[in-house]
């Protein structure tokens, strides 16, 4: 009895001791694993996020050039915008600094109700206040105020005849260039001062436009003061 018991005795510390030895290799093989582990951590990670730090750097100077140069663009294009809103009024201004108001007048007037723009000159005739509105007849009514008349050098040109009231605006009288092409030959003495009249009371007010640059220039250098 005593040596059965003996026996299982020595049975049961065998297997402790194969137990015991089986511990101690799992756990010699897990702490290799985990320094082989901690040796790959310690090299790989490392680069890795070298790598992704360097790609977010690069990334973020990218974002901030890009910016940079967006900004640059939206100032360049604010000022140009300015210079084109600024600079061609004055050029303007300066364009006609060199004439008189009188001559910016008549071919401010004439650019906009002249027929004919293309004239070889632009003849200006002042005519005084009393003067008949046809000299070739003694029955004809008379300026009630002094008047311009401007023409071109050819019939074709057409007339304008007006009185300026220093506003801006002008009252026109439309009275023909040839009074003869106009005139029925069977018209009385009365019946010439009636018609005459209806020149002078059929007046319009105009305003003119403020026009500006070289359309006005060439008109002005075309201008030609008769009798």
């Amino acid at each position: 009895m005593r040596s059965r018991n003996l026996f299982w005795i020595g049975l049961c510390l065998l297997l402790l001791a194969a137990c015991g030895n089986n511990e101690d290799t799992v756990a010699a093989k897990h702490n290799t694993n985990d320094e082989i582990d901690q040796q790959i951590q310690e090299k790989l990670p490392i680069d890795w996020v070298i790598e992704e730090d360097e790609e977010e750097t690069i990334e973020e100077e990218k974002k901030a050039k890009s910016a940079s140069i967006t900004t640059e663009m939206e100032e360049n294009s604010a000022s140009d915008t300015e210079e084109d809103d600024t600079t061609p009024e004055d050029e303007k201004t300066d364009s006609l600094a060199s004439y008189t108001n009188e001559e910016i007048e008549y071919a401010r007037i004439w650019l906009q109700l002249g027929p004919d723009h293309e004239i070889d000159e632009l003849n200006v005739r002042h005519i005084a206040e009393g003067e008949p509105l046809n000299p070739n007849w003694e029955s004809s009514a008379t300026y009630p105020e002094d008047v311009i008349q401007l023409t071109g050098s050819r019939l074709v040109d057409g007339s304008i005849t007006y009185s300026g009231n220093g506003d801006g605006t002008i009252n026109r009288y439309y009275v023909p260039l040839r009074w003869e092409t106009n005139i029925p030959n069977d018209f009385s003495e009365e019946d010439i001062k009636i018609f005459t009249e209806s020149f002078i009371t059929t007046t319009k007010l105009i305003t003119i436009d403020p026009a500006e640059g070289q359309e006005v220039i060439s008109l002005i250098e075309k201008i030609n003061y008769g009798s």
